[in-house]
C-alpha cells in the first residue's frame, strides 16, 4: 500500500503536528495527529487517529488493524513532520510592496512577490486590540470564506507575518520622513483604487 502523509507542525504542549494521511491516493484520513507523551521519565511520540466521544469515553473512528501498516503510517507521518520543519527553517525568497491605507481597523495592503514568479495581491494588514494581524486573499463559497493563497504551514505563516509587518513598519517610517512640512500629508495618487472594493475585502 502506498502511503503519503501531509502534516503541519503545531508544537503545542502535547500535539506536535496534525494533518492528513493518504492511502494509495484513493482514501484520505483527516485529522491525524502526532502526539507527544511521557512514560517512566522518558518522552516518546505516537500517531493518533480520529476518535469520537460516547458516554464519557473516547472510541476510535479509524482502526488500523495491521501492525505493519500502522508502523508504516507512523514512519511517513514523522518523515512529513521533519520535512516540513526543514522547510520552515529555509529563508523565504519573497519581497513585499506596501500601500498604506488606514480605514477602520485596516492599516495597509500588501503585494507579495514569491520567488520573482508568483504575485499575491490584496493581503490586508489590520490592527485589533493593539496588535497587527494579516489577512490573506480569499473567496466566498456559499456561506464560507476560503483562502485562495497564503502560507502552507504555521512556521511559514510566522515567517511571512514577520516579513510583511516589517515591510509595513518600514513604509510607515518612510512616509513619516517624507511628509510635506507644510501640508503634513502626501499627494494623492490619481490612479489609486480603494483596496476595500476588492471582492475579498468587501465584507470586512
Amino acid at each position: 500500500m502506498n502511503i503519503r502523509a501531509d502534516m503541519k507542525p503545531l508544537f503545542t504542549d502535547k500535539i506536535l503536528a496534525a494533518g492528513d494521511v493518504y492511502l494509495d491516493e484513493k482514501m484520505v484520513i483527516h485529522n491525524v495527529k502526532l502526539i507527544q507523551a511521557e512514560k517512566d521519565g522518558q518522552t516518546y511520540s505516537f500517531v493518533s487517529f480520529p476518535e469520537k466521544k460516547k458516554n464519557d469515553k473516547w472510541e476510535p473512528i479509524i482502526m488500523i488493524k495491521d501492525k505493519k501498516l500502522r508502523e508504516a503510517i507512523t514512519d511517513e507521518v514523522k518523515k512529513s513532520v521533519m520535512h516540513q520543519i526543514n522547510l520552515d527553517k529555509e529563508p523565504l525568497q519573497m519581497t513585499v510592496d506596501i500601500r498604506l491605507y488606514e480605514k477602520d481597523e485596516t492599516r495597509a495592503y500588501a503585494t507579495l512577490n514569491y520567488g520573482g514568479l508568483v504575485k499575491i495581491d490584496g493581503i490586508r494588514i489590520f490592527e485589533r486590540d493593539g496588535d497587527l494581524h494579516i489577512s490573506y486573499p480569499y473567496e466566498k463559497t456559499g456561506d464560507r470564506y476560503q483562502n485562495v493563497a497564503g502560507p502552507a504551514s504555521p512556521g511559514i505563516r510566522k515567517q511571512m507575518a514577520v516579513t510583511i509587518i516589517k515591510a509595513y513598519e518600514d513604509k510607515k517610517l518612510e512616509k513619516s520622513q517624507n511628509l510635506d512640512p507644510v501640508q503634513g500629508n502626501e499627494t494623492p495618487d490619481p490612479d489609486y483604487t480603494d483596496p476595500s472594493q476588492l471582492p475579498w475585502n468587501q465584507h470586512l
